[in-house]
């Protein structure tokens, strides 16, 4: 499977639709609607057949994590735990960590990747090249990003690093915080917010991303370019 979680919007056309899963194609599972029985993609959001073929469901933001890295941001935080989880084993501590460390060389099928689409581009960053750096700042569309892996490797953020209209830089520091080097406030990496200095309680906008596994990936999204490669 291509070990993503995505959250989607289920109304289109004025109508909320319901949703169930009927296979899986290079990696991806395949959704259906019931009101069309058109066949979507899980990874992308996107119709591939039916009557809705080339409709895309809109994208909530959302994010893959620990749920101790979730319950220290949102303490209040209820969850549904369902007894049987197929594919379970898949997102563990251990999982993150053997894509972390795989042996460097050109991109490969099973390569874990954190995916960001932008309205024409995508990109992906390789898990076991953003675990050397977990942190990067560069442009995607134009737009001054950045790029965050957390040191356990299961919690990936990408921001846009501008700020009423001023695009700040960045350092991770070694008490696992960002600070900005215009104002030398520190931030949350996992929200996003200003902790302290003169920007506290600003709140980078976060862009949607998804960890997946790269030949699902590639196989929607074959113009992807990959960080850290010539293009």
């Amino acid at each position: 499977m291509d070990h993503s979680g995505v959250v989607y919007a289920r109304e289109f056309d004025g109508k909320k639709h319901n949703f169930g899963v009927v296979g899986v194609d290079e990696g991806t599972l395949i959704m259906y609607d019931e009101e069309t029985q058109s066949r979507w993609s899980q990874l992308f959001g996107k119709a591939v057949s039916g009557k809705m073929k080339g409709a895309a469901l809109e994208k909530l933001p959302s994010t893959m994590t620990t749920w101790a890295q979730w319950k220290a941001l949102h303490p209040e935080t209820t969850v549904y735990v369902k007894r049987s989880v197929p594919y379970s084993s898949r997102f563990t501590k251990e999982t993150f960590e053997k894509a972390a460390k795989m042996a460097p060389g050109p991109v490969r099928g099973n390569d874990l990747i954190v995916g960001l689409e932008g309205h024409v581009e995508a990109r992906a960053y390789l898990l076991r090249r953003l675990a050397d750096e977990r942190f990067v700042e560069e442009r995607f569309e134009g737009a001054p990003i950045a790029v965050y892996l957390s040191k356990d490797f299961s919690t990936a953020r990408v921001y846009d690093r501008q700020i009423d209209g001023r695009a700040l830089s960045f350092r991770l520091t070694e008490d696992e915080q960002l600070e900005d080097a215009e104002t030398g406030s520190r931030w949350n990496p996992i929200s996003g917010e200003a902790l302290s200095g003169p920007l506290q309680g600003k709140k980078l906008q976060s862009l949607i991303s998804t960890f997946a596994v790269w030949f699902a990936w590639e196989h929607y999204r074959p113009d992807t370019t990959i960080h850290g490669e010539s293009e």
